[in-house]
């Protein structure tokens, strides 16, 4: 009896452990999708997190392995690429794009930070009224896109950004003549973002611009209206909070109201203009024209601000004209990767040993025409330069 026991205990085993495996083989062939879902499923387990989310990555494309988060050796500067997505659908779980080259660009750039911007809208330079546009990402999309990158292992820096309807769309050029007209619009403006603003706290993006080179406002607006918005804004998110001013507010009177201790750092789109004609600069010169030209500006701001700054937007277009007039996306010249990416590289170069300045975001990965790093040697360079950084 014993034997047989014996025996039978054997051949149940044989048949337990064959079941395991064919359980296990069943799960493995169910659970394994693409790299992008499998990351998501952990970026969906969060506090605060309404709905499960998957992705689906381009047929075809091969994903790299997500990083960590990035480990510092030296000090705490926030290197960052900016990837903006122009659709309602921008950034979401059907955004392909976003799915597939997230990714990439870690990779290719070793950055740790993803600058999201979000843009508003208003009919014209004068409207009272923002609105979310044909080139707002919607809430569900902009949620999800916080969480992917947040699975990538970056940090995310959201920035709120505005265009006017016409031939000047620059929001630095939107302006009012009454304060009852600068006071609807700053309402407007509050109640357009807030629901923003919420869906960024609940996710936790670490930083956050409120606004983005509202130049004539933030000289002539009223300092009550100011504060009173960045008041709003930080009851509603806690992460850091920033404003981003465009290069030509360096050499104009700081406002009052930037000195709100709400309001954590000042960003500087920083596309000033290392030579006056349409010429390709020697790639070995670059670095100390950088130096001698947008470093002292920064540096002097800095200082005048009585804190430091950080680099919230700088681009250089791959052509030969790079260091011109480089604020325009477009030109005749020919492309000059070897000029785009010197003019990067002086930029880290630069600023890293910069006790003045905190960050960089580079504009940008894709969608922003001739300023493009995605498979550059702008890119490399920026690589090497953030991996330096890193241990």
């Amino acid at each position: 009896m014993k034997n047989i026991l014996q025996g039978r205990g054997f051949f149940l085993l044989i048949l337990v452990i064959i079941l395991v495996a064919c359980a296990s083989l069943v799960y493995r062939v169910f659970s394994v999708g693409s790299a992008a879902a499998n990351r998501l499923q952990q970026a969906s387990i969060t506090s605060g997190a309404t709905h499960a989310l998957t992705a689906t990555a381009q047929p075809g494309a091969t994903l790299p392995p997500a990083l960590g988060m990035c480990h510092l050796k030296g000090r705490n500067f926030q290197m960052g690429i900016a990837f903006p997505e122009w659709s309602p659908a921008g950034y979401g779980g059907g955004d392909q794009q976003w799915l597939s080259e997230l990714p990439q660009m870690r990779a290719q750039t070793s950055a740790c930070w993803v600058e999201m911007p979000v843009l508003f809208h208003q009919a014209s330079l004068n409207a009272t009224v923002v609105t979310t546009g044909t080139a707002t990402p919607s809430l569900s999309s902009f949620r999800y896109g916080i969480r992917f990158a947040h699975a990538e292992g970056l940090h995310v820096f959201v920035t709120f950004q505005l265009q006017a309807g016409g031939s000047h769309p620059w929001a630095g050029a939107i302006q009012f003549t009454t304060y009852t007209q600068e006071q609807t619009w700053f309402t407007g403006y509050w109640h357009a973002i807030q629901p923003y603003l919420q869906v960024a706290q609940q996710e936790g993006a670490e930083q956050l611009a409120l606004g983005t080179e509202e130049e004539w406002l933030q000289e002539n607006a009223p300092a009550d209206l100011w504060d009173t918005l960045i008041t709003n804004v930080s009851g509603v998110y806690s992460g850091t909070l920033t404003y981003d001013i465009n290069w030509t507010s360096l050499a104009m009177k700081i406002p009052t109201w930037m000195h709100n201790n709400a309001l954590k750092m000042i960003g500087v789109s920083a596309y000033l203009p290392l030579v006056e004609t349409a010429e390709r600069v020697d790639p070995l010169r670059i670095s100390s024209l950088w130096a001698a030209t947008v470093k002292q500006k920064l540096d002097t701001f800095a200082l005048e601000l009585g804190e430091p700054v950080f680099i919230s937007e700088i681009g250089y277009r791959n052509s030969s004209d790079a260091l011109y007039q480089p604020w325009l996306t477009q030109t005749s010249a020919p492309t000059d990767p070897t000029e785009q990416a010197a003019a990067c590289g002086a930029v880290l170069t630069n600023v890293f040993e910069d006790e003045h300045i905190l960050g960089s975001f580079f504009w940008g990965w894709n969608n922003v025409e001739a300023f493009s790093l995605k498979g550059t040697q702008a890119a490399r360079a920026i690589q090497t330069q953030y991996q330096s950084l890193q241990g």
